[in-house]
């Protein structure tokens, strides 16, 4: 803790351009030193990575010969056991009897197995052995191994039988343990009642199978080997390098990627494992043979590094005075203004952040006193509006007097109309004056409907007919006077532009989630175009109105905007027309709960 205060404490004094070389320094040193490590690091792993890749190309490649070998041998198999004249020889016993037709038929079966071997190079051997123990063969090699004699027959046709006539690849060991041949072998059944005929067994060269990877080994991969399922060893060039390959393998067979790094060792091993047969091929390469390059690679590296240190420093220590001294003189500037209390102008000499801030020093220093007069002069002005809009105002409580006044006037000079129009004009002003919550209950607001239309029934007369469907049942909160102005515009246009009766209607239904308010008039209606116009206005809620000199568009478009202010956008006002016959205004609202507008 004293040392972190000490370095806290050393810190704080020291100065600006100390701080910024300190700070350059180790902005420098420290990615340098981590960008020289993942570059090292990178390049090692990119080197590796590609060694890794070509070594698994190799293996690859030697699987796919292996497969194509491995197919070819099934095959071979197959066109053997299904030949039907060495399925007669082995299904009919009794054709021994006959000594000449026996021998033809044997002849027949060695020349079919000399077609067959001489047609694999892979194949040194072919033998059939019927269930009796007689003995077909070829050797491709002039009996330079005698299958007869070799054949390890009794434990060969133990593991065939288990397969129930599926192929066996079958590996001959000596006492050591080493392996000496390789067979394919397949138990053979009587296709009529499946039971066993034979036995078939192949002798594959172990020349064949090193010739398989002998043209893709390099000098940096040359340990190559092929080992089995149970980890034998079959085939491979250093026998001492392959037993290390084999135990390896055999204790390290749990990784998906196909190879390992065994540190202890210093070699990169890889392996890949073949489906039919279950052989592992395996190679390993010298981690030292990777790295070679690396040695040279790392000297070069601290070379450049320490010359970039170099470079960068003295760029740094030049920057770091570059920076400091118009801090400086900006500094003075600032406490001279402070003391003094007057302009004063830095001379700008760049057009960097530095500059930029300097200019915007002198244009402060310069607008103060002007934006000072400005700002008074803006308060000096809205409080004057204020004082004005004040003046302007009528005192609600004496305008409601004077109605009530002239209402008991009304009523003691026996006058009822005058006292109904009266008391209906006090109940809008009071519904206009919009006190308390801005939502009510649709009852009250189909009440400030009724006097509107008493007030306009005493203009109109008989001219003026209004009709009101109502569904008893809908009990929701509507905005203050949201109908009034779609009945006044129904009514304009109604009556106003026409010589006949208009008549007006209110129509209100609900649905499970949605109330319905309907306003018609009779009037002279409105074309298509205008109907369009006006419903793509109100779907998109624009503040900007298509009508802006018609009464109608102004007061429907105020609706539709306060329904979305309190609904959401997806509510509002929809229009339906008849030109010269009636205009319908929809308006759609939650049943139950408001949208997701502001309330």
């Amino acid at each position: 803790m004293a040392l972190f205060k000490s370095v806290t404490r050393f810190y704080k004094n020291i100065s600006i351009r100390q701080k910024l070389l300190l700070l350059f320094c180790i902005q420098i040193i420290i990615p340098l030193f981590f960008m020289a490590s993942i570059l090292y690091r990178k390049a090692e792993v990119v080197i590796q990575n590609k060694s890794i890749n070509y070594t698994s190309d190799i293996l690859k490649m030697i699987e796919l010969r292996l497969d194509d070998f491995s197919r070819n041998m099934m095959t071979l198999s197959q066109d053997i056991l299904y030949d039907q004249v060495i399925y007669n020889i082995l299904t009919n016993p009794d054709v021994k009897q006959d000594k000449f037709v026996y021998y033809s038929r044997m002849e027949d079966v060695v020349n079919i197995l000399r077609k067959a071997c001489l047609s694999r190079e892979e194949l040194q051997s072919i033998a059939l052995i019927s269930d009796n123990k007689e003995f077909y063969s070829y050797d491709s090699n002039s009996g330079r191994v005698i299958i007869k004699e070799s054949l390890p027959y009794d434990d060969m046709i133990t593991k065939a039988r288990a397969l129930k006539g599926q192929p066996l690849w079958y590996l001959e060991k000596d006492e050591k343990g080493v392996v000496q041949n390789i067979y394919l072998t397949r138990v053979l059944y009587d296709i009529a009642d499946f039971k066993e005929i034979g036995l078939m067994t192949l002798l594959i060269k172990k020349e064949f199978l090193e010739s398989v990877y002998r043209d893709l080994s390099t000098d940096s991969m040359h340990n190559i080997a092929i080992i089995s399922h149970e980890n034998e060893w079959i085939v491979g060039r250093d026998r001492q390098s392959n037993d290390m390959l084999k135990q390896f393998v055999a204790m390290n067979l749990t990784s998906d990627n196909n190879y390992k790094i065994n540190t202890r060792k210093n070699m990169l091993i890889s392996y890949i494992q073949l489906d039919n047969p279950r052989w592992k091929v395996v190679t390993h390469i010298s981690l030292k043979k990777l790295n070679k390059d690396m040695v040279d690679f790392r000297l070069w590296l601290i070379i450049l590094m320490i010359a970039t240190l170099l470079i960068m420093s003295m760029f740094s220590v030049l920057m770091g005075v570059d920076i400091i001294n118009p801090i400086n003189r900006l500094v003075k500037s600032i406490k001279k203004v402070q003391e003094d209390k007057v302009y004063e102008e830095i001379a700008i000499d760049r057009m960097d952040e530095l500059g930029y801030l300097s200019n915007c020093f002198n244009k402060m220093s310069l607008e103060i006193d002007i934006l000072v007069n400005k700002v008074y002069k803006e308060q000096l002005t809205r409080r004057e509006a204020e004082l004005k809009a004040l003046q302007a105002q009528i005192n609600p409580h004496f305008l409601f007097n004077t109605l009530e006044s002239i209402n008991w006037m009304a009523m003691l000079s026996e006058a009822p109309e005058i006292s109904d129009m009266v008391t209906s004009l006090s109940s809008l002003i009071e519904g206009s004056m919009g006190k308390g919550n801005p939502l009510i209950s649709i009852k009250e607001e189909l009440r400030y409907v009724d006097s509107y239309i008493l007030i306009m029934k005493n203009r109109y007369g008989e001219r003026l007919v209004f009709h009101k469907d109502v569904d008893e049942e809908v009990n929701i909160q509507v905005p203050r006077l949201v109908l009034q102005p779609i009945v006044e515009n129904a009514i304009y246009h109604g009556i106003d532009k026409n010589r006949k009766t208009g008549e007006i209607s209110l129509c209100l239904k609900k649905d499970n989630n949605h109330v319905y308010i309907a306003i018609t008039d009779n009037g002279r209606g409105m074309q298509q175009e205008e109907v369009e116009q006006l419903n793509e206005k109100f779907r998109r809620g624009c503040d900007q109105y298509l009508l802006s000199k018609d009464k109608r568009g102004i007061g429907l478009e105020n609706v539709n905007r306060r329904i979305k202010l309190f609904y959401g956008q997806t509510y509002g006002i929809k229009i339906e027309s008849d030109y010269g016959k009636y205009t319908k205004v929809i308006l759609t609202i939650p049943r139950n709960t408001l949208g997701k507008g502001d309330q």
